[in-house]
């Protein structure tokens, strides 16, 4: 049973994530809508039609086009060419109070990092994560396999006086040591290889930088474009090269996994990929004990030797 937010916390949250998400309006449903009405240039009560019922027909298009969940061409087709894609994201960004987890990080990263430095959105939606960045000061990047989403996403953030960069993740990938921070929020369960992705973001990042990802693996016939069912992402990331980063979420809000992009010899992570993936149990740990002792001394034997 998910435990209920305190209360003052979760007021809190909601009126911070209103400000930035809704200053005109004040109503986060109402200001996205007709936002999107703007940038489509179509009446307002057209958009506000268009609401109804987006997460059924984006399902519904997905079941419809997609033959084979495994053709990253056809995904990327899919992605731009879908009708109900952006009021299915508004409808959800506008009454689900996971995007809290955003604030909460912006907050952690304010106490915990000297520098705002570099932030790159993976998979950046309609862009509200990224106007949260934006604001506390972060160099923008969006990136999205959707040029219609993109095109949204960074003419909202412009609107409001925030200069970003894009990517289009169908013809470029991020550039190397580049971001103190990259989020990657509901992506990797959509992404066919998303291994392949972790790796290419942990490349994107600076030494010491950041990556937060949440992704909801598992079968979900409401949202059949969740196409790995499997997590076999968590239990590779030490061996990938990332350490994990503690930060504390309320109970209620879906907590994104925190990793530091970390230097680790080959050996560290042949040792971490076995550990993790086929020896996290009692027998694992006593070898992973011996082998910290071991690490320990031979530095020492090393010093000893040359005297």
């Amino acid at each position: 049973m998910t435990k209920a937010m305190d209360p003052g916390v979760e007021e809190s949250l909601a009126r911070e994530w209103t400000r930035i998400v809704a200053p005109r309006s004040g109503d986060a449903r109402t200001e996205l809508v007709r936002e999107a009405a703007d940038f489509l240039g179509m009446p307002l009560r057209d958009a506000v039609e268009q609401l109804d019922g987006a997460g059924a027909r984006f399902r519904d298009e997905w079941l419809r086009t997609v033959r084979r969940s495994d053709d990253p061409s056809a995904l990327a087709r899919f992605y731009n060419e879908s009708n109900a894609e952006l009021f299915e994201l508004i409808e959800w960004h506008a009454s689900d109070p996971i995007h809290y987890r955003t604030l909460i990080l912006r907050d952690f990263f304010a106490r915990t990092r000297r520098t705002r430095g570099a932030y790159l959105d993976y998979g950046s939606g309609i862009g509200n994560d990224a106007l949260v960045f934006a604001e506390a000061g972060y160099e923008v990047t969006l990136a999205d396999v959707s040029e219609p989403l993109l095109a949204f996403a960074a003419w909202r953030c412009r609107r409001r006086g925030f200069e970003v960069r894009t990517l289009d993740l169908k013809r470029e990938d991020p550039p190397a040591d580049a971001f103190e921070l990259v989020i990657c929020f509901d992506v990797l369960e959509h992404i066919p290889d998303p291994l392949r992705t972790v790796r290419g973001l942990r490349a994107a990042l600076r030494r010491g930088g950041v990556l937060a990802f949440h992704a909801p693996f598992g079968e979900d016939p409401e949202r059949p474009m969740h196409v790995v069912h499997r997590d076999i992402v968590t239990p590779r990331m030490r061996s990938l090269g990332f350490r994990p980063v503690e930060c504390v979420f309320p109970p209620a809000v879906r907590a994104p996994q925190l990793y530091e992009k970390d230097a680790m010899s080959p050996l560290d992570r042949a040792g971490y990929y076995l550990y993790d993936n086929y020896l996290h149990n009692a027998f694992g740990m006593r070898l992973a004990r011996l082998y910290r002792r071991a690490f320990r001394r031979a530095p020492a034997a090393r010093l000893e030797a040359g005297r």
